[in-house]
């Protein structure tokens, strides 16, 4: 029997597939009933409302925007979902269904605030949502003056047969990397060339006994993400944007998503990486726009001992995670709202003298 054989065999034997980008991406074997305890979640009605359904020659009415990256693409448990439990009208703008060349969301909002599709939405928040990794980056060289039209974003517009779900398929190549990855784990948290790193933790942040699995490009993204220079400039777009959408009546609400070796930094076991100081360098500068400083949010239930608020097995926020970031959102805009309120009140009372 040829090693090559042996070793898928190995992999049909041993590797345990649960869907999660990490668990594909570096081989690395899961509880196969972990993603169990989300069943509920994932079989929920969808609540909000995709960009791609509804008719802009109709004047639609929304609470929220939701622009962003896969994180705002979770359907069924994603955060824009839980909004509607609270009464919450929600749009999303579902990139999926768009053929937008490297979409920007950071990009993609200017394009709007330039343009003449929110005259047909008449929407309140704009959320921009951004994945850690990419926010800074996403900030750079933008185009304060870039804008698209209904016409122009319709021409991105997938067909039917573009548009389909497209599964991941293995090739042979996937059953080496289980045997190879999984014996080279054992000298280095990446396996050498994994694109997945497995870091030791002294905390039982999730319902398995796994260890801290991540995406090397976090790490890459600690160049620029640590850049306060890169950050202030980025703040300083998001702030320009906001006074754009202002202008419109729309107030812009930002959401980096933490990336998954920043939130969980603290408790790593041995720590020969460097810090993430992205959310240090911009939670202190002046902000125009409604700040979810979700890295405080989420870490506060992990360190309370709430699990699985990221999947252990993909680099996103899972359910858990989800409802908490939508609960913050709504306390953000009902302070926002109390704080309208009340200058307006103090406005009407300096008249009033």
């Amino acid at each position: 029997m040829s090693p090559f054989i042996i070793l898928i065999g190995i992999t049909k034997l041993c590797y345990i597939e649960t869907g999660g980008d990490l668990n594909r991406l570096g081989k690395i074997s899961i509880d196969k009933n972990y993603r169990d305890k989300f069943q509920k979640d994932y079989n929920q009605a969808q609540n909000y409302t995709e960009f791609s359904t509804i008719n802009l020659d109709d004047l639609n009415t929304f609470d929220i925007l939701t622009v962003g990256d896969s994180f705002s693409q979770q359907r069924s448990h994603s955060y824009q979902n839980y909004l509607t439990n609270y009464s919450i009208s929600v749009l999303n703008f579902d990139t999926r269904a768009y053929a937008i060349p490297s979409f920007n969301p950071i990009d993609f909002a200017y394009k709007l605030a330039n343009g003449d599709i929110l005259n047909k939405l008449n929407i309140k928040y704009l959320i921009l949502q951004s994945v850690e990794r990419s926010i800074t980056t996403r900030g750079e060289d933008l185009d304060q003056n870039t804008t698209i039209t209904i016409k122009q974003l319709e021409s991105f517009r997938k067909t039917q047969n573009d548009n389909h779900h497209l599964s991941y398929t293995e090739n042979y190549s996937d059953y080496l990397k289980f045997p190879i990855y999984n014996f080279l784990y054992n000298f280095s948290d990446n396996a050498l060339f994994s694109p997945i790193h497995q870091k030791n933790i002294n905390k039982k942040i999730f319902s398995t006994d796994n260890k801290l699995l991540f995406l090397e490009d976090d790490l890459i993204a600690l160049e620029k993400n640590n850049n306060l220079k890169l950050v202030k400039q980025l703040n300083n777009e998001l702030n320009t944007l906001a006074k754009k959408l202002r202008k419109q009546s729309i107030t812009l609400i930002v959401l980096p998503s933490p990336d998954k070796y920043d939130i969980h930094y603290d408790y790593i076991t041995t720590k020969d990486n460097p810090e993430p100081l992205f959310f240090n360098l911009i939670r202190d500068l002046k902000k125009e726009y409604i700040y979810i400083d979700s890295k405080i949010v989420l870490k506060k239930h992990i360190d309370n001992e709430i699990q699985d608020v990221y999947f252990v097995d993909d680099s996103h926020w899972s359910p858990i995670g989800a409802k908490i970031i939508a609960n913050s959102i709504t306390e953000a805009i009902h302070n926002n709202a109390t704080s309208f309120t009340q200058k307006a009140s103090d406005r009407q009372n300096l008249m009033a003298k």
